[in-house]
């Protein structure tokens, strides 16, 4: 019978299973874009009989399925630094957490972005458009990733510095 995985190894997996999620969720994003370039609900060899139009804009599901994809990926090495970087149990939380929430945040913040009519760019109204429910949501949600981000990654590097000034 095999131990239990460390904190480490546990931190690790779990943004490797997070990253993956995101990751799958920005390549499924593609299709949206190729339908908002098409403008029909249609991948060879198969046209979908669906008549209503395409939700969203090139522009937003292009962001989504490249974000989704660069999001994912951030997490996913974020998780494989966690081993040689050893952070401590407080900055490890922080590190997973936040990149959890980074991740998460962030794909709900492109789909909604897409769906409003400012881009979730603002809580109110903008030259963009107007502000709604997908806006105000999107950019709370959004906004609310930018420190968690900032915080992982400088406690990452913060960790690697201190495993360079060890060695």
């Amino acid at each position: 019978m095999s131990s239990p995985p460390s904190r480490t190894e546990r931190g690790r997996l779990t943004l490797l299973m997070h990253g993956a999620a995101i990751g799958v969720i920005g390549l499924v994003s593609g299709f949206g874009l190729v339908f908002a370039i098409l403008d029909a609900w249609h991948v060879w060899p198969v046209t979908l009989p669906i008549t209503l139009p395409v939700p969203g804009s090139e522009h937003g599901w292009r962001v989504a399925h490249v974000a989704g994809v660069l999001n994912g990926m951030l997490m996913m090495l974020g998780g494989l630094a966690l081993v040689p970087t050893a952070p401590g149990p407080t900055a490890q939380r922080w590190i997973v957490g936040g990149l959890v929430w980074t991740g998460w945040g962030n794909t709900v913040f492109f789909h909604l972005a897409n769906a409003s009519s400012n881009r979730a760019l603002s809580a109110g109204s903008t030259r963009l458009g107007e502000a709604d429910l997908a806006g105000v949501a999107g950019y709370l949600i959004g906004a609310s990733t930018i420190p968690f981000t900032i915080i992982a990654l400088a406690l990452l590097g913060l960790a690697a510095a201190r495993q360079l000034r060890q060695r």
